[in-house]
């Protein structure tokens, strides 16, 4: 259940709460080591990102490349697990003394153990991993603003107690310690506005300088900036960064400081993605900054971007990958950097101390019934069965391997609309995942069975909300599109927003991806191809988010606009339904439902008029211009 006057009564107090802390002190404004450095040599920068919890391996979809003969597809392959990560990078550190590994963005959330512990079970594996410096991603504040400061910011005794007993009663005294990371963290982008005697203070430090076989090199670390976005109370009490002009301003400042205290290469981590940070590399100065090492997008990068200033930028895809960057520095030359990028697949063997860190963490998960509550008293939710069990099938793929419109998106808002009975359906554009396949021939020649677990619904869906219907004029669904066509294709990196486009069912879109920010509709109809009319008003089922309920009573999916808006009560259980337990009963016909049973050549319901390369045709999932 998903109380609306629950999440209010909980939420504004425990937000409150994080402001009246007196001395939050989130680190100085830089982090230096006093040798100057001036040396020479190699340095290896290990780039792990987007780890989203996947504490175990999981199956991928990945690029194969075009030969002469066969144009470039996809295949199913395991990847991923924080053994195999900590095999590799022993490896690399083997091979290299003169390492220094970075973990950027996204890290405590994404999976089912990580939701229903808030982060905890990922915190003894990540620092078993040995990360040097880090950065969270927007991700990383999702579980409110008392979790975030308890997890990252440098807090005295007394401050420590009053988050933690705020956080016992909002999550009804099943937490009240959250576990911190034991390698610092920055956030350049991200200062205190409460409490009062804090504002304008960085929350976390700007930099971190080292000194690795003489050399001295500083990091510049950004979080994602959506924050603020995706729910105003996450962002409680802290200020982002805006605007390409202010970024550009913040890092050449950042810079040229790490440069006069002597710094002879200069890195950007960077959880505002690829797409911005490229926009970023081409407008700053010549020179202030040698590599952006990008997370948030998950675009996997095999070959450097170059820009304007000089800067290459790089992203290691997501958990899949370590990338790995060769930094050689000679007297009077360019440094000369090397980049590869490294699959974690089966060839890695997994480190069994870090295997038994995971095994631990996992294990009360997987026992017939967990029994284990979701942590936050505003949803009455609990585990009743293994997350490995199997609660449906698919008879084909399962995924959102598409910005603009993927299976799983089309799929789930079909059987969402034939459910409700409603015109219209529209999810979430989320970007990750788990990726499900059937009758597809897997990398050890077995085929691929379709099974659905509830891990995966999770993976699906990382966040509880509830499903509601509403009514909606044709013109402000084709506004609504519009916004979201904008955050995903801008030309200008700093329109864009977080995911892919809201998946949408009921409609047939025709649009030109590459067109001009607000003139990317061509045409919408309806499925008997009759044309969506502006002034009809249609019904339509979505999702209410937690933060939903206090923006205003004519919220769907965070978007304003809809009237009549309605939660969708679960029979079974008399209470709201959450979106994990009608995607979990569209899968069981017994029960009544729609089995979500796509064909492997579904039909997609939306067109792109410019055919603007795509994946796997293209290195990225989201258009880089």
């Amino acid at each position: 259940m998903l109380s609306v006057s629950s999440f209010a009564r909980i939420i504004l107090p425990l937000a409150i709460a994080a402001l009246a802390l007196t001395a939050c002190t989130g680190g100085s404004t830089s982090t230096a080591t006093t040798d100057i450095g001036g040396g020479a040599g190699t340095v290896t920068l290990i780039h792990f990102n987007d780890l989203h919890a996947h504490l175990s391996p999981h199956l991928d979809r990945v690029a194969v490349p075009a030969t002469s003969a066969v144009a470039a597809t996809t295949s199913l392959q395991e990847r991923g697990g924080l053994a195999r990560a900590a095999t590799l990078i022993k490896q690399i550190r083997s091979e290299n003394p003169n390492s220094i590994l970075m973990n950027i963005g996204d890290t405590y959330h994404g999976g089912v153990e990580a939701m229903f512990s808030l982060g905890n079970a990922v915190a003894d594996p990540m620092s078993a991993l040995g990360v040097d410096i880090g950065v969270p991603g927007n991700w990383d504040f999702a579980y409110g603003p008392n979790v975030t400061r308890l997890r990252y910011a440098s807090l005295t005794t007394q401050e420590t107690s009053v988050l933690q007993n705020a956080l016992s009663i909002s999550t009804g005294g099943l937490i009240s310690t959250i576990k911190k990371p034991n390698f610092p963290n920055l956030a350049a982008n991200v200062s205190f506005t409460q409490p009062a005697n804090k504002a304008g203070q960085p929350f976390l430090p700007p930099t971190w300088t080292t000194v690795r076989g003489g050399i001295k090199i500083g990091f510049i670390g950004i979080t994602s900036d959506i924050v603020p976005r995706m729910s105003s109370v996450l962002a409680t009490g802290l200020s982002f960064v805006q605007g390409e002009a202010a970024y550009k301003t913040l890092i050449e400042q950042q810079a040229k400081s790490l440069r006069d205290g002597g710094s002879q290469l200069v890195f950007v981590m960077s959880e505002l993605g690829i797409h911005r940070d490229k926009q970023l590399a081409d407008h700053i100065s010549s020179g202030s900054v040698d590599v952006f090492f990008s997370a948030h997008t998950h675009e996997a990068t095999f070959a450097p971007l170059t820009s304007t200033s000089g800067a290459l930028v790089v992203e290691a895809g997501n958990d899949g990958y370590i990338g790995r960057m060769d930094a050689t520095v000679k007297p009077g030359v360019k440094p000369i950097f090397v980049w590869k990028l490294m699959p974690l697949d089966k060839t890695i063997a997994e480190d069994q101390t870090m295997k038994a860190l995971v095994d631990k963490e996992r294990a009360p998960y997987l026992v017939a019934n967990p029994n284990i509550k979701f942590p936050m008293t505003y949803a009455n939710v609990t585990l009743s069965q293994s997350i490995t069990a199997v609660i449906g099938k698919t008879s084909g793929s399962l995924d959102r391997r598409h910005a603009l419109e993927n299976t799983f998106n089309r799929v789930f808002t079909d059987a969402l609309r034939a459910r409700t009975g409603t015109q219209l359906a529209m999810t979430p554009g989320f970007r990750f995942d788990s990726v499900i396949a059937a009758n597809e021939l897997l990398e050890d020649n077995t085929i691929a069975n379709g099974d659905i677990t509830l891990e995966d619904v999770y993976r699906f869906f990382p966040v509880i909300y509830t499903m509601s219907t509403a009514s909606i004029t044709g013109q402000r669904v084709k506004e609504i599109v519009e916004l979201g066509l904008t955050s995903v294709f801008s030309r200008d990196a700093f329109n864009q927003g977080g995911g892919w486009l809201e998946g949408f069912s009921g409609i047939n879109l025709s649009v030109d991806v590459a067109a001009t920010n607000g003139a990317r509709i061509k045409n919408v109809s309806l499925p008997d191809g009759s044309p969506l009319l502006d002034a009809t008003t249609y019904s339509i089922t979505g999702c209410t988010r937690p933060d939903d309920f206090l923006t205003g009573a004519d919220v769907l999916c965070s978007y304003p606009g809809f009237t009549n808006v309605a939660g969708i009560t679960n029979a079974a259980t008399g209470s709201p339904y959450t979106v994990q337990e009608m995607f979990i009963d569209l899968m069981a016909p017994a029960a009544g439902g729609n089995a979500i049973v796509p064909l492997p050549n579904g039909t997609n319901h939306h067109t792109d008029v410019s055919n603007t390369p795509v994946w796997p045709q293209t290195p990225f999932v989201q258009p880089l211009w």
